[in-house]
């Protein structure tokens, strides 16, 4: 039962980051309508990480499909019948084994887990990871 407490306090975070999103979003539009320069709703806000909001997500995925989401492995490696990529952002880490099913590799066991003495949720890791793979993976950097 102690992991009710703690999807608890994961869905407070969240909905407390958005809430503080919201409230500096409003505030911006307030200080460029005080300067005669109304924010346009048709502006795009800058794409949201697509990572997975929980690690089971994951659970199934083919090497591609976690690319696609995560971006590249820090590191990668063999051992025996499976393939263990990690990844490392944040001040946490994801670990994710892959094994040959009928369907090709796919995601078997994903674990993701703080660095260091800091908390952090496994939503807010995975967001950092997916963040900083799409930081990798864009033009210039």
């Amino acid at each position: 039962m102690a992991a009710l407490p703690l999807l608890a306090a994961c869905v407070a975070d969240s909905s407390r980051e958005d809430a503080a999103a919201q409230a500096l979003l409003d505030s911006q539009r307030a200080s460029l309508a005080a300067l005669g320069q109304p924010m346009s709703s048709t502006t795009a806000p800058a794409a949201a990480p697509r990572g997975p909001g929980a690690v089971q997500e994951l659970l199934g995925a083919a090497p591609a499909t976690v690319i696609g989401r995560l971006g590249a492995p820090r590191l990668r490696r063999r051992e025996g019948d499976a393939e263990v990529w990690l990844y490392s952002a944040g001040g946490c880490q994801l670990d994710l084994m892959f094994y040959t099913t009928p369907q090709g590799l796919r995601v078997t066991h994903a674990q993701a887990r703080a660095s260091g003495v800091g908390q952090r949720t496994e939503a807010a890791c995975l967001r950092d990871i997916a963040a900083q793979g799409q930081r990798a993976a864009a033009p210039g950097s």
